[in-house]
């Protein structure tokens, strides 16, 4: 009997007779269409109606339709039905916002090669995460073959292949029903009413007593938000600041919140009611602006490094952090893991509020279990470990990706460490660990329990004429970040010939911290790169003062500080290597000095908004050669007076900035100054900040106390150096 290939109508019809069981229990439905791109493609245009959002190419004229970098400018909105076209690509960061957005009853519809053919398929998509000089063709193909493996698996997925007979859709299991929508208010559900109650009543209660929102992504944390916000600025409260990594994830909020009744948009993207207003500000600009508001909104704070929330935290006493635990957007256990015990401390007390019941659709929806597996939207490390972990019993490899492609329930705890580790860790990063040449995992093992686990990058090699046009700013390849920062920003021509492995991320169970294995696994990388005859080991991090001391306790060297924050954690970039080769440990070491002695000069300029404890520890480091910072009589004298009697602090300027930055180098000063006066000094000496914004961030009473503070550090400074 000939196979009956399934008609455009047949498919269609099978929709409509199976959607109305579909939305009596508020479940969406998973669809793969898999076959040659010209058949695919027709049958997913014949699928499209008046609720439906394209991803991808190929969108029909006058369908509604978003590329791939696009794709999260949805977030927060619904449809019936998305139709994601994977036939030239998949991009995992739209395909998890993708999934977010039809609502119960409605469907998403993949397209898709065959997939017993899709992972030997060239994917134009690996080139945004392909460094160069490799290609897309050189990709390992594990990410496909483990996404094909998991649809294939999945039994409420309805897959109809070119060529097959079209096979009995799926029906839903039976659920909790969709939760009921409040007719008369804008809260959709219970929960998300408690949510935005207890926002305005942060704003209208006492200081220091912040609220953590958590939710799965679907719960409408976000649209609380711009509901509170409203309700606070027609209580009359005060002004309302929102920030979060992206304007785009706060769009829901800024919408719902214009939605309320006499609130008035501005051409500057402000909302206002009466006198108070409504404003985005990313975390960058407003950690160095701190302008003065009632209430803060910190939306995806997991995504924000611990030390950015607790400056925030510290400017705004009335506070709400919000993040997506298990979601695209955000690693809200990581959140909990990393930062939640620091609030604790700085707050009179912590309230705290999880939102479980989805908007859009009802609860154990297959769609979003099944995008949570294929993304690993939902990995956590193991929940447990062996009772002993002592590091020399643990067990440190490198990983092979198909291997780990094998093993899902190692995959999900290696992975579910970086998560809860980093705070911008995305489905793409899933991707990268799997398929991208010159990428490396490691692990320690426990009894096959991962309790620390790393990523590497191998950088560098480039040509000569290559790394001359990179540092002359000409040219700018995919990938080797650490080589290419140090040609183009920090003026060092030759880096990019030298070859390194850069250590990506590295995270540690919460219950096997302080232990070392860190430590082991940066060892164990930094030797094979040594047999490998790699010239560097090198990093590239938000610079906070935990993770340079780790850093720094594993023989790496800073080497260049960015100049601006970075947009969306509101932090510094570190470069920081080791030299391995002879040729590598000369480049670090020049470098180093380099960076050493140019720092007092940059503190004035490109870096006179950086934390001055930042720059008084990495004036630690000892300038070369130099024991003692020297002065002659006159200067000794002009700074004595500072210290001693009351010369105007000013008039020693010169002085001042030549002795510091030799001084600061010193272990007496280290020991016996505290490093709030060193970084007071700095401040005040060598990056010529305001003295108002000085006396602010030292919590001191004016300019005066500032002075008198200066005084007192700089005669603590001398008494170690036996200078009166």
């Amino acid at each position: 009997m000939p196979t009956v290939p399934p008609s455009p109508d047949a498919i269609q019809t099978a929709i409509d007779a199976i959607t109305p069981a579909w939305q009596s229990v508020g479940h969406r439905l998973p669809v793969v269409v898999s076959g040659g791109s010209d058949w695919v493609l027709a049958r997913g245009r014949t699928l499209v109606d008046t609720d439906t959002l394209w991803i991808g190419a190929g969108a029909p004229a006058g369908t509604p339709a978003l590329r791939f970098k696009r794709a999260r400018e949805a977030l927060g909105g619904e449809c019936g039905q998305v139709i994601f076209n994977a036939l030239e690509g998949l991009d995992p960061d739209a395909l998890g916002a993708a999934a977010g957005l039809p609502r119960g009853g409605g469907r998403l519809v993949l397209l898709t090669p065959p997939l017993d053919q899709w992972p030997q398929l060239a994917d134009p998509e690996l080139a945004r995460i392909t460094p160069y000089p490799h290609t897309t063709q050189e990709a390992r193909g594990v990410f496909i073959s483990r996404l094909c493996r998991l649809i294939e698996a999945c039994p409420q997925v309805w897959h109809i292949r070119e060529g097959q007979p079209l096979p009995v859709p799926p029906r839903p299991t039976a659920g909790t029903p969709l939760a009921p929508v409040f007719p008369d208010e804008a809260c959709r559900t219970a929960d998300q009413r408690e949510a935005v109650e207890r926002i305005r009543a942060v704003a209208q209660g006492r200081p220091r007593r912040p609220l953590v929102i958590r939710s799965h992504r679907g719960r409408g944390k976000t649209s609380a938000l711009g509901l509170a916000a409203a309700g606070v600025l027609a209580d009359g409260l005060g002004d309302v600041l929102v920030t979060a990594p992206r304007r785009a994830a706060v769009e829901p909020l800024f919408a719902l919140a214009a939605s309320q009744p006499d609130m008035v948009a501005e051409s500057n993207g402000r909302l206002r009611h009466g006198d108070h207003q409504l404003r985005f500000i990313p975390p960058d600009v407003l950690l160095d602006s701190l302008p003065t508001a009632r209430l803060l909104l910190i939306d995806e704070a997991a995504a924000l490094p611990a030390s950015v929330l607790k400056s925030l935290f510290h400017a705004y006493p009335r506070c709400v952090f919000a993040t997506t635990e298990h979601g695209y957007e955000g690693t809200g256990r990581g959140f909990a893991i990393r930062f939640q015990a620091t609030l604790a401390r700085q707050a009179v007390s912590v309230q705290r509020l999880t939102l479980r019941t989805p908007i859009r659709w009802a609860p154990d929806d297959p769609l979003e279990a099944l995008i949570d597996r294929l993304l690993l939207l939902d990995a956590d490390p193991a929940e447990t470990l062996p009772a002993d972990t002592a590091a020399n019993r643990v067990e440190i490899t490198a990983v092979d990706p198909w291997r780990l492609c094998e093993d899902e329930p190692h995959l999900i705890q290696l992975f579910g460490l970086l998560v809860s580790a980093h705070y911008r860790t995305a489905p793409r990063d899933l991707r990268q660990l799997l398929d991208v040449p010159g990428s490396r995992s490691w692990q320690a093992t426990l009894q096959d329990h991962v309790v620390a686990t790393a990523l590497t990058q191998d950088e560098g090699g480039l040509g000569p004429s290559l790394g001359e046009a990179v540092f002359n700013g000409e040219r700018r390849v995919r990938g080797h970040l650490l080589p290419q920062t140090m040609a183009a920003h920090a003026g060092e021509p030759h880096w990019p010939t030298l070859r390194g492995r850069r250590i990506q991320r590295i995270a540690t169970h919460p219950g096997a911290r302080r232990q070392g294995l860190g430590s082991r696994l940066v060892q164990a990388i930094t030797q094979q790169a040594r047999d490998d005859g790699l010239d560097f080991v090198g990093v590239s991090f938000g610079v906070e003062d935990e993770l340079l001391a780790f850093w720094e306790a594993q023989g790496m060297r800073p080497l260049h500080l960015g100049q601006h924050r970075d947009h969306a954690s509101g932090q510094r970039a570190l470069v920081m290597a080791m030299g391995l080769s002879s040729r590598g440990r000369d480049h670090v070491e020049r470098s180093a000095r380099r960076f050493r002695q140019s720092l007092p000069v940059l503190a004035a300029g490109p870096l006179r908004q950086a934390d001055p404890a930042l720059i008084a520890r990495l004036l630690s480091a000892p300038p070369p050669g130099i024991d003692l910072p020297t002065l002659d009589p006159a200067d000794r004298r002009r700074v004595i007076a500072c210290a001693h009697r009351q010369h105007h602090l000013d008039a020693a300027l010169p002085a001042l900035r030549t002795f510091l930055p030799l001084a600061l180098g010193n272990h007496m000063i280290q020991a016996t100054v505290p490093l709030a006066d060193r970084a007071l000094l700095v401040g005040r000496f060598l990056q010529l900040r305001e003295q108002a914004d000085l006396a602010a961030r030292f919590d001191l009473a004016g300019k005066q106390a500032l002075d008198t503070q200066s005084r007192r550090a700089l005669r603590d400074m001398l008494a170690a150096f036996q200078i009166s």
